[in-house]
């Protein structure tokens, strides 16, 4: 179950006798105005991330160390702000054998006290690990470590790590750890969410949860739908150790900051719509104190000095694909005429408004279309092709940086696309391409950038080469796309 955790989503849920669709007050566009001018003001330092390598986060309990690894003691100097710092993408899935360890003291924490408050029943914590070979052997059918625990039935159980990932500042870098849940996969969304993190990308400061700022807050002192404050109390412990709880009456959050500079937070939907839950703060005190600190690799944690300016993407909307239909298939019956013209008989096969991002992300509007061409390919198999137009908002324009992620461009270089990456200008547009070959087949993807602020992506595959179909044309063919039918005036924020 991918889920993403954020305390907007928290109160929603947890608020008595209303549905999400019925709340008065829409807490993610509060959270995301609250934070835009933040963001912007930080966004002026430059326009480029800096290097950040991906490697696996490693864990292991506190009492000891990895030699080489770079640690977070209590009082020493980092040389950078660790919650300015990010990875460029998720850790890998990778065999650990401390996750035993992690997952036993992970239970013995918290077991209790969500059995004792009615999220979980004593026997839903009463699972065997499969043995190293069971393990092994799913494993070497081609899977991953998480993947082969969960074709053996062991993953996302109640109180069971796995691996967690978020994204900071629209997707430039990326937090990483664990995450562990209820295990309700028929659920929509988690009664409870324990999150351990690593260092980086975040910060002790309360302040609205989720990744519409960076770095992200570790826990929420922001009112609720009821536009009072939660009861929010901190404690320094003598062990170095920051114990914070947010009371939002409906809803719990605890946050543990540790010495190393990584975290542990979880948030709780109590009983305001008779779901039987009762949690005591003290109760859920102890039980965050009581799990261990965690070590984790952070030979890869590099600072970020400069961040981008991100236009702000779309709330979803599930109304806005129906609404904006009529200007999509208007868009593609434009395309068609133009593919037409070059290729006369191209059929025509699909035209739609869409929104592209997560349930609870911003998203970018786009048009897509389907074409297939009169053209068959040396398998003699007909030519299609795919036309999608983004409008303004929530992406940047351009090839993305070697030093980044792909978001928030539309068109990354990363993996197979490494050495057929180009970027040009061709009749005032900048024109990005990626190449993708096996054998004799190629893969093209190609996105023209027009300044009014909308981008044309033209992504089509076929085996051997066509005459009139090299990279060269298609790159001209897609620089020479029609603009969409949209009202320009609706997007100017």
């Amino acid at each position: 179950m991918d889920q993403h955790d954020d305390t907007a989503t928290l109160l929603r849920r947890a608020r008595p006798d209303t549905g999400a669709e019925d709340a008065p007050l829409d807490l993610d566009a509060v959270v995301k105005a609250g934070y835009r001018a933040r963001r912007r003001s930080r966004a002026a330092l430059g326009s480029a991330t800096a290097a950040i390598a991906c490697l696996a986060a490693v864990l292991v309990f506190s009492l000891g160390g990895v030699p080489g690894r770079q640690e977070f003691p209590a009082g020493a100097p980092l040389g950078f702000d660790p919650a300015m710092a990010g990875y460029l993408g998720p850790a890998a899935d990778t065999w650990d054998r401390r996750q035993p360890e992690l997952d036993e003291a992970l239970r013995d924490a918290f077991g209790d006290l969500a059995v004792d408050s009615g999220f979980l029943d004593e026997d839903q914590l009463e699972y065997d690990r499969p043995s190293d070979d069971e393990i092994r052997d799913a494993m070497g059918e081609g899977t991953g470590y998480y993947g082969a625990l969960s074709e053996l039935g062991y993953h996302d159980l109640p109180l069971q790590f796995g691996p967690w990932t978020d994204t900071g500042n629209s997707g430039q870098v990326y937090l990483r750890g664990l995450v562990s849940r209820d295990g309700d996969e028929e659920a929509e969304r988690s009664s409870f969410t324990v999150n351990a993190l690593a260092p980086g990308g975040w910060t002790a400061e309360p302040g609205p949860t989720g990744d519409v700022a960076f770095p992200q807050h570790l826990i929420s002192d922001e009112a609720s739908w009821t536009g009072e404050a939660p009861e929010f109390t901190t404690e320094e412990l003598d062990d170095g150790r920051t114990l914070m709880v947010a009371d939002h009456g409906c809803a719990l959050e605890a946050a543990v900051v540790y010495p190393n500079g990584s975290a542990l937070r979880s948030s709780w939907d109590l009983d305001c719509e008779d779901q039987g839950r009762e949690m005591d703060v003290e109760d859920l005190k102890d039980a965050m104190l009581a799990m261990p600190q965690i070590e984790y690799d952070t030979s890869e944690l590099v600072p970020v000095d400069e961040l981008l300016d991100i236009p702000p993407g779309w709330p979803r909307d599930g109304s806005w694909p129906f609404e904006a239909h009529d200007d999509a298939k208007s868009t593609m019956d434009e395309v068609e005429d133009k593919l037409d013209a070059l290729h006369p008989g191209v059929e025509q096969h699909d035209a739609a408004a869409g929104q592209r991002g997560d349930a609870e992300g911003s998203v970018l509007r786009v048009y897509e279309g389907a074409f297939t061409l009169p053209i068959a390919d040396e398998a003699d198999v007909p030519v299609g092709v795919d036309v999608t137009y983004t409008l303004p908002g929530g992406w940047l324009p351009g090839l993305a940086p070697e030093t980044t992620g792909p978001e928030p461009y539309l068109l990354s270089c990363e993996g197979d696309k490494d050495d057929d990456c180009e970027e040009t200008e061709v009749d005032g547009r900048t024109v990005a391409t990626g190449v993708f070959s096996v054998g004799d087949h190629h893969s093209y993807e190609i996105v023209a950038f027009d300044p009014a602020g909308w981008a044309v992506t033209l992504t089509t595959g076929f085996q051997g080469e066509i005459e009139d179909l090299s990279l060269e044309d298609l790159v001209e063919l897609t620089a020479a796309l029609p603009a969409p039918v949209y009202d320009p005036a609706e997007y100017e924020r």
